[in-house]
């Protein structure tokens, strides 16, 4: 609800009643009051998404000024990392799919709801992001985005499979429904909203006078992102950041947040359901 939530106001902020502006916030708020009532998340785990909070608070506000931010901007990025990759205690994620094989000769495959993540994901956007407002909006970034997507596809899993890191696998498990709504609502948001959302888009804004300026943001998130899979392997590492490139053009491309995200869940849905996931035994 709170990630619903955050499309209530998106562009068109200003003009909105403050109940609909921060629907997001109060509904986050009453998700981790829950998760501590139901030992999701301990008090020590509260106090860091109290200071990521902070942190991205601070960073929105446009009087901060320039050593103030860049230390919001550093906070960010440190605990935004500490949480997207859980290296911060106080959280005891739900595990709801356990080393399960979807097919016979892929890795099993083991599913969490991670609390961490997903708030740092919806924090950042809500306060650090623009997000589309209007069926126009919609309309726009998914006109935009589709041929790139379609082509990132094409590209990634030709890739995996010359790399004999998948084969055509098809399949529609009975966790697939389950799966779909994870991926979406607590990997690519949560993701997105970090690589392409924060790191890519304020290096834009830093570098836009910079020539190449623009590559060298894309380049560079990209590159953080593949190496956020490094315990995948190396061939995960690699394809990620190509993923991660392909990611960063069509945010490039259309300037919405909802374009990357929505690429990412495609390439990942392609995946799930026609290829081996997430990848053959070695």
């Amino acid at each position: 609800m709170a990630i619903i939530a955050l499309w209530l106001s998106g562009d068109e902020a200003s003009v909105i009643p403050a109940w609909r502006r921060f629907a997001w916030l109060y509904l986050a708020a009453a998700a981790v009051v829950a998760a501590l009532a139901f030992g999701i998340v301990r008090p020590l785990g509260v106090g860091w998404i109290f200071l990521f909070g902070g942190a991205t608070w601070a960073f929105s506000r446009p009087t901060l000024s320039g050593w103030h931010r860049a230390v919001a901007a550093v906070a960010i990025l440190g605990l935004g990392a500490g949480l997207m990759v859980h290296l911060l205690p106080g959280f005891q994620n739900p595990r709801v799919l356990a080393a399960v094989a979807f097919t016979p000769d892929a890795i099993p495959y083991t599913l969490y709801l991670n609390l961490d993540k997903t708030l740092a994901g919806i924090l950042l956007l809500g306060w650090c992001h623009r997000r589309s407002a209007r069926a126009a909006d919609w309309r726009a970034t998914l006109v935009g985005a589709a041929p790139w997507a379609a082509g990132l596809l094409v590209a990634i899993m030709g890739l995996s499979l010359a790399a004999g890191y998948v084969r055509f696998a098809p399949k529609f498990p009975r966790e697939s429904w389950l799966w779909m709504w994870v991926n979406l609502c607590f990997t690519c948001l949560a993701e997105e909203a970090l690589f392409r959302g924060f790191i890519q888009a304020q290096l834009q804004r830093a570098w836009k006078t910079m020539q190449g300026g623009n590559w060298l943001a894309l380049g560079v998130a990209a590159f953080a992102f593949g190496l956020a899979h490094g315990a995948g392997g190396l061939t995960y590492v690699v394809l990620a950041t190509v993923a991660g490139v392909g990611y960063g053009w069509v945010y490039q491309r259309t300037g919405r947040i909802e374009a990357s995200i929505l690429t990412h869940f495609s390439l990942n849905t392609v995946h799930f359901f026609l290829f081996t996931y997430p990848a053959l035994k070695a």
